[in-house]
């Protein structure tokens, strides 16, 4: 939860491969850090989302 949010790109597939979690748990846990205001979603395409970390100059 606190290596997470200082990532350039973050996906399901990253926290998967990155943290060895299954898919549910990357998941909730993207959900969680989005609803924190950790990081913010630059695409939704399908059942892909890709998230960002958010910078102080874009706030």
């Amino acid at each position: 939860m606190k290596e997470v949010p200082t990532w350039r790109f973050i996906s399901q597939s990253i926290l998967i491969e990155r943290l060895k979690i299954n898919g549910s748990l990357a998941r909730v846990t993207i959900r969680h850090l989005e609803k924190e205001g950790l990081i913010k979603r630059i695409v939704h395409h399908s059942g892909q989302l890709i998230y960002t970390r958010l910078t102080t100059a874009s706030d």
